[in-house]
């Protein structure tokens, strides 16, 4: 069964479970209801026939010359008219009453003051059914002081209650009858309200599944519906982000190890062909394919590391750093090469703060940015190392070089992995220096960033916290994106 019927028949299940707990309430209270229904249905129905009686006794006429107008009176109204005595002894009675020849003296158990007093109540007749009745005392109408006419007592038979319960009955059953379809058309709607935006997000989750990751579904429904909708929308572009970057990954990394192993091909044939026949032929072309060797291996470690990075499985340390100590250190590392580049390489630092974190990780960050910064800048320019305690939470380390900048379309891809520029000579880089230096920055809680104009250079800036006196702890080195 299927998600909208469910909810249609719960829908359904619910309404007739309210309809029939509301009746068998009803009906439970229905006699008392009832009764005092009859009951008032029965003086309305008394209260003008004693009137006409009561006139008619005080007036001059004989009893058998009024008795056939009353006997009208019953018969039009449905109910039994009695004449009795203080006794319950009937004197009179009109023609519909002949199967009761009196009435029980409980009736009568007490006279009343002043006449027109009324007493009501219900008694059993001889037939053994069940009567209601109102009795109007006629004791102090002076025409019948001395008479045995003490009572009027009008009855109503058992079908004047029953007429009254199925008027009751046929009202619920109406009123229950449109309020089960009037609800039954509510809960459709309801229904299909919460199942066609399900129905969608099942749909385009069977799209995806097929591969079809480019699905987004409206934002409707209730709000619980439209949140879910949101989570879907989200997931979609996630899963299709994730999809287009696996395949980007995969050509890059294809692509990257696609021009080290045609070289290595290549001179591998050249020695085994006898193409490079001499020593120095085979010593070049052994010393390539070592070369080619190498930086294959370089790549494969860097995106190994790069993967525990992102993944958070590479643990950082965690413990005092001398951020001054670990730049002069950088710094006497590229000095040589800078020097033969012919590149000037300057250091502007201000007293600064120690940091929180992993000495060998963070040098690898200053390396990569020296680096990088090294290889972008042409003979006679300068590459500037600048340490700023901007306030007393960050600590930021820029390197800025004079080289030819970055374009402004390339700024907001320079941390992604094989985004590279070209090295001088031709080479290309595997342009993941940068992205695994980003995520050892973030895994110490910081950021880095990059400003750059093209023909003016390019300055990569590291924002570290600075150590806020807890103690050295194993910082797990998971990134944030």
């Amino acid at each position: 069964m299927g998600l909208r019927s469910r909810l249609i028949l719960s829908f359904i299940a619910v309404i007739v479970l309210c309809l029939v707990t509301v009746a068998i309430t009803l009906t439970a209270q229905s006699g008392d209801v009832l009764g005092r229904v009859a009951a008032a249905r029965l003086t309305d129905l008394s209260a003008p026939l004693y009137i006409q009686a009561r006139n008619f006794l005080r007036s001059q006429d004989t009893l058998d010359r009024g008795w056939p107008n009353i006997e009208e009176q019953a018969a039009a109204t449905g109910v039994r008219i009695f004449l009795c005595d203080s006794d319950g002894n009937i004197v009179r009675a009109t023609i519909n009453s002949e199967n009761i020849t009196s009435l029980p003296q409980s009736i009568f158990a007490r006279r009343f003051g002043p006449a027109g007093r009324i007493l009501r109540g219900s008694f059993e007749g001889q037939d053994g059914k069940a009567y209601i009745y109102a009795a109007y005392s006629l004791a102090n109408i002076a025409k019948f002081k001395d008479s045995n006419i003490d009572w009027l007592v009008i009855a109503a038979p058992p079908s004047a209650t029953s007429t009254v319960a199925s008027e009751l009955l046929r009202s619920f059953l109406l009123a229950g009858l449109v309020a089960l379809i009037v609800s039954i058309i509510i809960a459709v709607l309801l229904a299909r309200s919460v199942y066609q935006p399900i129905g969608r997000v099942k749909k385009a989750s069977a799209e995806m599944a097929q591969g079809k990751y480019d699905q987004e579904v409206p934002v409707e429904g209730p709000r619980e519906v439209r949140e879910l909708a949101l989570s879907f929308n989200e997931m979609s572009k996630q899963v299709k982000n994730s999809e287009q970057t696996l395949k980007d990954f995969v050509a890059d990394v294809s692509h990257e190890l696609r021009t080290p192993l045609t070289s290595i091909s290549g001179f591998a044939q050249a020695i085994r062909d006898g193409t490079a026949q001499d020593k120095e032929s085979v010593d070049k072309s052994a010393g390539i394919i070592e070369e080619e060797s190498k930086r294959m291996i370089r790549l494969v470690n860097n995106l190994l590391e790069l993967s525990k990075l992102e993944s958070g499985q590479l643990e950082m340390k965690k413990e005092h750093v001398d951020l001054e100590e670990i730049i002069q250190q950088c710094r006497e590392i590229f000095a040589m090469r800078a020097e033969e580049k012919s590149i000037f390489l300057v250091t502007d630092l201000e007293p600064l703060p120690q940091v929180m974190g992993d000495i060998d990780r963070l040098e690898q960050v200053f390396n990569n940015l020296l680096d990088n910064a090294i290889k972008h800048t042409p003979a006679g320019g300068t590459v500037t190392i600048r340490g700023r305690h901007s306030n007393s939470e960050t600590v930021e380390i820029s390197v800025i070089d004079t080289g030819p900048g970055i374009a402004k379309e390339k700024l907001s891809h320079v941390f992604e992995r094989f985004s590279h520029e070209e090295e001088p000579g031709g080479r290309p880089g595997t342009g993941l220096g940068l992205a695994i230096s980003r995520r050892i920055v973030l895994s110490h809680g910081g950021d880095i960033r990059v400003t750059s104009e093209p023909g003016k250079g390019a300055e990569l800036t590291v924002r570290l916290p600075a150590m806020d006196g807890t103690d050295g702890k194993t910082l797990v080195g998971k990134a944030k994106a």
